[in-house]
């Protein structure tokens, strides 16, 4: 691994105690308890930030900037939460996690069920 992976891998490893000391400052001097709850926003988003993670657009990802685009711009929270239920319907419709690249419908096995001896 090279130093400077290293040292990303560090800065990414101690980004919740920093956003544990930023939520505590930004609340106490600015008394904005609420608002400096978006610190914790970093830490998911900092091995991508770093460099160390890619990201890949999936439907989960749409839906929550399209959720997030509608709340802030019409303040429609309420009503567009049921956006995320489409979540599981595109994954039943479209994904198909039990089958394999290489395996066929018909080769996926069953439950053996074992019978308790007595």
């Amino acid at each position: 691994m090279s130093k400077s992976r290293v040292i990303r891998a560090r800065i990414c490893a101690c980004t919740l105690f920093i956003a544990i000391i930023a939520y505590i400052l930004i609340g106490y001097y600015l008394d904005e308890w609420a608002w400096s709850l978006f610190v914790f926003a970093i830490v998911p988003l900092m091995p991508f930030a770093l460099g160390l993670k890619r990201i890949h657009i999936s439907y989960e990802l749409v839906v929550v900037a399209v959720y997030l685009t509608l709340g802030f711009a019409i303040d429609g929270w309420h009503p567009w939460w049921v956006l995320f239920l489409t979540i599981p319907v595109y994954h039943i419709l479209f994904d198909h996690p039990l089958i394999g690249k290489n395996q066929d419908k018909d080769e996926i096995p069953e439950a053996e069920w074992k019978e308790k001896d007595d």
